[in-house]
């Protein structure tokens, strides 16, 4: 029933759902065009996976690391894992995926900023026995945030970070699972692709910068010199994707004294002068 409401409140052109059933049937659709039909589960996680990876091969990198922050029943972490296999075939990238949560549901609120006309104490709690049954790869981390975050990358020295989402919903879990970005650059690709889950909705949800997870964006922000979290612009107007609520929720952390920030990446080539068009060949000759 969840599936069927989200394709009728969902406005997605009639050639779009043809492909889409078509390849459900006999998957014919590479990744990247799966991606952007949102022919596949959570295709914010695979976006963001395949970019950081394609940043990673560039790089020189063989391996990165995914987290998501507040995994609650497990979903998206299993989805993550899926994605991460399906990144590997189309790069050859491996991923390592970790996942941070208290593991007992949501603490107690601790004012206005946490929202809590819209959570409180337990919502989202796990299951932890039966989501680990269920992994392959990522390993769970379980434990207040900002006690778990704070030597996670020492301890764990992890390969580059290249892909963090955040879906902690409260201002105070979001802003403590920010100071990873406190670690050594050398932990993290130079720009990092970023999920923040809670940040677009209706006026019932109310998001905004003095309360949740934009706050903690912005009081991020205003503390950091070196490290900036910037809202990708004009992501839906890219690839000829479908546009989707999900392409405003995605940020970069730019870490701009990272040793490969200046690295170029790009692939542009200046276009040679175009050959004159026949009215302006027409003007040349009456001149």
């Amino acid at each position: 029933m969840g599936r069927l409401q989200r394709l009728i409140d969902e406005p997605v052109p009639l050639r779009f759902l043809a492909l889409r059933f078509l390849d459900r049937r006999f998957n014919f659709l590479g990744y990247p065009t799966k991606l952007n039909l949102g022919a596949i589960e959570r295709p914010h996680y695979g976006h963001c996976l395949l970019k950081a990876a394609e940043l990673a091969r560039k790089l020189g990198q063989g391996r990165i690391t995914a987290i998501e922050f507040g995994v609650a029943g497990g979903n998206g972490l299993l989805s993550l894992e899926r994605h991460a296999e399906l990144v590997r075939q189309e790069t050859g990238i491996g991923i390592n995926i970790y996942g941070f949560d208290s593991g007992t549901g949501m603490p107690p609120p601790r004012d206005y900023r946490d929202m809590p006309y819209m959570w409180q104490q337990g919502y989202f709690a796990m299951e932890a026995d039966k989501l680990r049954a269920r992994l392959h790869a990522a390993r769970l981390v379980l434990g207040p945030v900002e006690q778990t975050v704070r030597d996670f990358c020492s301890q764990e020295n992890p390969p580059p970070i290249g892909f963090v989402a955040f879906d902690l919903d409260y201002y105070s879990s979001t802003a403590s699972a920010l100071t990873l970005f406190d670690a050594n650059s050398r932990h993290f690709l130079p720009r990092v692709a970023c999920y923040f889950d809670d940040v677009v909705g209706d006026i019932d949800w109310a998001y905004n910068e003095f309360t949740g997870e934009l706050l903690a964006i912005k009081d991020f922000n205003r503390s950091h010199e070196d490290v900036k979290l910037a809202r990708v612009n004009g992501l839906r107007f890219v690839g000829g994707r479908l546009p989707r609520a999900w392409h405003e929720q995605i940020f970069v952390a730019h870490f701009f004294r990272h040793a490969d920030y200046d690295r170029p990446i790009s692939e542009v080539s200046q276009h040679p002068l175009d050959p004159p068009a026949g009215g302006e060949r027409l003007l040349e000759a009456e001149d």
